[in-house]
C-alpha cells in the first residue's frame, strides 16, 4: 500500500512540470496555462484558440515579472484598497466579472504604478518640450469632431472575444442569434465615456473597443466613419503631451528599478517544459 501511494505521488509530481523558478518558488506548466487562459480571455479579450506557443512563452516571462513586482511591492509596504481596484477596473477594463487570476494581474498593474510613484517622485515636463513634441508630431493631434460608431452586443464573453478579434482585424461579421448590431450613430468625441474614448483614440476608421460589460451584456464599439477633422490646438493638446512624456520617463525609471530588483532574486526558465 505504501509503495502504491509513493508511486502515485511520484507520478503526480512528474506531471507537475516546472516551467520557471523564482528563488525557491516553483511555477508549474498547469499554473501558467490556467493564468494564461484567464489573461487572454478576460484582460486581452482574445479567443484562446488564436494563441500560439510563442504567445505562451512571452506570457510566462510576464507572469514571472508580475510575481517579482508583487514580492517587491510587499517588501516596500505597498497595497491596493478595494476602492482603488474598483476605480481602476471601471476606467481600464469595463467588466467586473473577473476571475481571481485576472484580478491578480490588475492588482499588479496598480502596484506597478504605485512603485513608480514611490521611486520616480515629482517629474517636470518643460513648456519647451511640450511645444517641440506637439509640432514634431502634429499628425497625432489631427482628430475628428465626430465619429460614426457601430454598436455590437453579445451575452457570452467568449463569443464577444471572437467578435472583437474579427472586428479589430477587418473580418466581416454577420448578425446572428448571439450577435446583435445596433443602428450606427454619430457621436461627438467629447460626449463619449472615458473608457470608450481611451480605447478608440485616435479614432481611425476600424478602431474597435474591447468588450465592455453593460448590464450583464458585453458591448463593442467600432469606428465606421469620421467627419469634421482638424488639428487640436496646442493648449488643448498640452495635457495629452504631458501625460505621454511623463509616461515615457516613468517607464524608463521603472525599467532601471526592475533591473536592480532582479538582482535580489534567482530566476530560471524552462521553456521546453511548457
Amino acid at each position: 500500500m505504501v509503495r502504491f501511494l509513493l508511486l502515485l505521488f511520484l507520478i503526480s509530481f512528474s506531471f507537475a512540470k516546472v516551467v520557471a523558478r523564482i528563488d525557491k518558488e516553483a511555477i508549474t506548466s498547469e499554473e501558467v496555462r490556467e493564468a494564461f487562459g484567464a489573461y487572454w480571455r478576460e484582460i486581452l479579450h482574445l479567443p484562446i484558440a488564436r494563441a500560439t506557443s510563442r504567445d505562451l512563452q512571452e506570457f510566462l516571462v510576464e507572469y514571472v515579472r508580475s510575481k517579482i513586482i508583487m514580492m517587491e511591492a510587499k517588501r516596500m509596504g505597498l497595497s491596493v484598497s478595494n476602492a482603488e481596484f474598483e476605480d481602476y477596473v471601471e476606467k481600464h477594463v469595463g467588466s467586473k466579472r473577473l476571475s481571481s487570476i485576472a484580478k491578480e494581474f490588475l492588482y499588479t498593474e496598480i502596484l506597478t504604478q504605485k512603485i513608480i510613484d514611490r521611486i520616480a517622485g515629482n517629474m517636470d515636463i518643460k513648456d519647451g518640450q511640450i511645444t517641440a513634441y506637439y509640432y514634431l508630431n502634429l499628425r497625432e493631434f489631427k482628430l475628428p469632431a465626430q465619429v460614426l460608431l457601430e454598436r455590437y452586443s453579445v451575452d457570452n464573453l467568449d463569443r464577444a472575444n471572437e467578435l472583437y478579434y474579427n472586428l479589430a482585424n477587418g473580418i466581416t461579421v454577420k448578425e446572428d442569434r448571439e450577435i446583435k448590431k445596433g443602428q450606427p450613430m454619430w457621436y461627438s468625441i467629447q460626449t463619449l465615456p472615458e473608457i470608450v474614448r481611451r480605447q478608440l483614440y485616435p479614432y481611425d476608421v476600424g478602431k474597435t473597443t474591447k468588450p465592455i460589460e453593460v448590464g450583464g451584456v458585453y458591448v463593442i464599439f467600432r469606428v465606421a466613419e469620421k467627419r469634421g477633422s482638424g488639428i487640436m490646438p496646442l493648449e488643448e493638446a498640452k495635457p495629452i503631451v504631458i501625460e505621454k512624456l511623463l509616461r515615457e520617463k516613468r517607464q524608463e525609471v521603472f525599467r532601471r528599478w526592475f533591473q536592480e530588483a532582479l538582482k535580489r532574486h534567482s530566476v530560471e526558465f524552462y521553456f521546453g517544459q511548457l
